[in-house]
C-alpha cells in the first residue's frame, strides 16, 4: 500500500481524461442516449448504496465499491455484461479491501432482496457466479485495490484531523527556537572564520593585502552584504515553508461545522458522477468545500461564523494556531472563505470544471429520482440533513433539468417521457438483448453499412425498420 497519493496506483493508472472516458462508452451509446447513460450510473450507484446499507457497511467500503464499478466499466460495456452481478462483486471485494468483510452468502441473499424491489431478474442468485465474477473484476482492475477517497482530504483541509500519522516530538515554537539557536551558532562560527582569515591576510606594515576573499574595498563589502541579505531571505522563506508545511493542522482555516457537514454530504453524492475518474481527491474535496461555502453564504450572512458545540475542538485549535502564528511572526490562519480558498495553489480551470461536474448531477438526479421517492416510507426522515445539498442545489441551479429523453430519442419535445428507476431497469434489459442480437449476426454488420451506401433511400429505411423489429 502506498502512503503517498502521487506514487499510488490511483494516481499513476486510474486518473483518466474525458476523451478516454467517452471512448470507453461508445458501445453503450449505440443503445442509449448520453443522458440515459448518465442516469444509469446514478441508478447503479443507488443500488450499491442500498445493498451496502443492508450489509451494514460504512460509507468508505460503499465508496470503494462505487469506484471499483466505474473502473471496471472503463474496460467493459454495460450491454455486454451483467451490471447487477458486477456491482454485487464490487461490494464483496470492497468490503474485503476496507477490512470489513462480509460472507458471500450474505451478499447474494441481500442482493436478491434489493433487486426484487426494482423487479430485477437478471441477477443470478448463485454464490459460485459471484465468486467467479470476483476474479474477473480483480483482473480488470489490474489488482489495483487501494483507493484514495476525498473524505480524509476534507478533514485535513477543515482542520478536523491531522495530516500526519503521529505527533511531532517538538511543537512549532520549540522547533523554531531550536533551529534558530543552531543557525545562530553556525553564523557565529562563520564570522569567526572570516575574522581569522582577515587577520591572516595582514601584510607587511600592518596593512591588509587586498584579496577577493577578504572582501576589501567598497565593492567587496557591498557584495558581502548582498550575499548575507540573500541568505537571510532564503532562510526566512525556508522557515515559513517548514513551519506551515508540517501537516499537523497548525495552519488551518476557520471552517464552520455546517460547511463541513454539507461538504461531506456532497462528497457522498459525487460517487454518482465520474469525478473520481478525472480528478485527484484533494480537488474533489476542495470543490465540495467551495459549493458548501456558496450555499451557506446564500442562506445567511452569518453562517460562516456560527458554531455548534461539536466544533469546540476546532475552535480551540484555531485559537491556539492564531496565537502560535503571532509568536512565530507569520500570518494567522485565514478567517474568510475567499482567503481560505485562495491559500490553495490549485488550477482554477480544473477546480471549476470539477465543481460544474458536481452541480450538473443534482438537476438530472432530481428528474430521474425525485426527492420524495428516495424515502417512500418516511419522506421527512433526515430531510434537513442528508437531502440538504440536493434541495439547495436544485433551488439555486434551476432544478428540473428537462426530460431524460426529449428530442434526443426522436420524440416530440413537448411531451416529456418519464425516465426513472423502472425505466432504467427496462433500458438495461433492452441494451443487453439488442447487443446480443447484434453480436449474433457479426457477418451482417459490414453488409448493412455497404447496403446503406449503395441502396436507394427507401430501401435503406426499410432495412433499418426491419432491424428495429428484429431487436424488439
Amino acid at each position: 500500500m502506498s502512503s503517498s497519493f502521487w506514487s499510488s496506483s490511483h494516481c499513476l493508472h486510474w486518473l483518466t481524461t474525458r476523451p478516454a472516458l467517452l471512448v470507453s462508452r461508445q458501445v453503450d451509446l449505440q443503445y442509449c442516449t448520453p443522458k440515459q447513460l448518465y442516469c444509469l450510473n446514478i441508478f447503479f450507484a443507488q443500488l450499491i448504496q442500498k445493498l451496502g446499507k443492508r450489509l451494514l457497511l460504512r460509507q468508505i467500503p460503499i465508496a470503494t465499491a462505487c469506484v471499483f464499478f466505474k473502473r471496471f466499466y472503463l474496460k467493459n460495456s454495460i450491454c455486454e455484461t451483467n451490471p447487477y452481478l458486477v456491482l454485487a462483486a464490487c461490494l464483496f471485494v470492497a468490503a474485503k479491501v476496507e477490512e470489513t468483510p462480509v460472507h458471500i452468502k450474505s451478499v447474494v441473499s441481500e442482493a436478491k432482496v434489493v433487486f426484487n424491489e426494482y423487479n430485477i431478474k437478471l441477477f443470478p442468485a448463485e454464490t459460485n457466479k459471484l465468486g467467479e465474477m470476483e476474479f474477473y473484476l480483480l483482473e480488470d482492475l489490474d489488482f489495483h485495490l487501494v483507493i484514495f477517497h476525498p473524505y480524509r482530504a476534507l478533514l485535513h483541509m477543515t482542520g478536523r484531523e491531522p495530516a500526519d500519522s503521529g505527533k511531532f516530538p517538538l511543537s512549532r515554537v520549540e522547533e523554531d527556537q531550536a533551529i534558530k539557536k543552531k543557525e545562530l551558532e553556525i553564523r557565529k562560527k562563520k564570522d569567526e572564520e572570516i575574522r581569522k582569515s582577515s587577520l591572516n591576510t595582514v601584510g607587511v606594515g600592518g596593512k591588509p593585502s587586498p584579496s577577493p576573499s577578504s572582501g576589501a574595498g567598497i565593492g567587496g563589502v557591498n557584495g558581502n552584504k548582498d550575499i548575507i541579505e540573500d541568505e537571510d531571505n532564503e532562510l526566512e522563506a525556508k522557515r515559513v515553508r517548514r513551519l506551515m508545511g508540517r501537516g499537523s493542522t497548525d495552519g488551518i482555516g476557520e471552517v464552520d461545522e455546517g460547511v463541513l457537514q454539507i461538504s461531506w454530504f456532497i462528497l457522498n453524492d459525487t460517487y454518482r458522477t465520474d469525478v473520481h475518474l478525472l480528478y485527484p481527491p484533494y480537488i474533489i474535496s476542495l470543490s465540495a468545500i467551495y459549493i458548501a461555502f456558496c450555499l451557506t453564504s446564500m442562506n445567511s450572512s452569518s453562517a460562516s461564523r456560527t458554531r455548534t458545540t461539536s466544533s469546540s475542538s476546532q475552535l480551540n485549535s484555531i485559537q491556539s494556531s492564531t496565537t502560535i502564528n503571532e509568536q512565530l511572526g507569520i500570518d494567522p490562519p485565514p478567517n474568510s472563505a475567499a482567503n481560505f480558498l485562495a491559500g490553495f495553489q490549485v488550477n482554477l480551470n480544473i477546480l471549476f470544471a470539477c465543481v460544474q461536474d458536481i452541480i450538473c448531477l443534482y438537476s438530472i438526479w432530481e428528474n430521474f429520482e425525485p426527492t420524495s421517492m428516495r424515502n417512500p416510507h418516511n419522506p421527512n426522515q433526515n430531510q434537513n440533513q442528508s437531502q440538504q445539498p440536493q434541495n439547495q442545489l436544485k433551488s439555486v441551479f434551476g432544478g428540473g433539468g428537462g426530460s431524460m429523453t426529449g428530442n434526443e430519442d426522436g420524440k416530440d419535445g413537448n411531451k416529456k417521457e418519464k425516465f426513472g428507476p423502472e425505466e432504467a431497469e427496462a433500458l438495461v434489459r433492452r441494451m443487453i438483448e439488442s447487443r446480443l442480437v447484434d453480436m449474433g449476426h457479426p457477418n451482417n454488420a459490414g453488409a448493412n453499412q455497404t447496403a446503406k451506401r449503395s441502396l436507394p433511400v427507401n430501401s435503406v429505411d426499410h432495412s433499418i425498420a426491419g432491424k428495429k423489429r428484429a431487436r424488439k
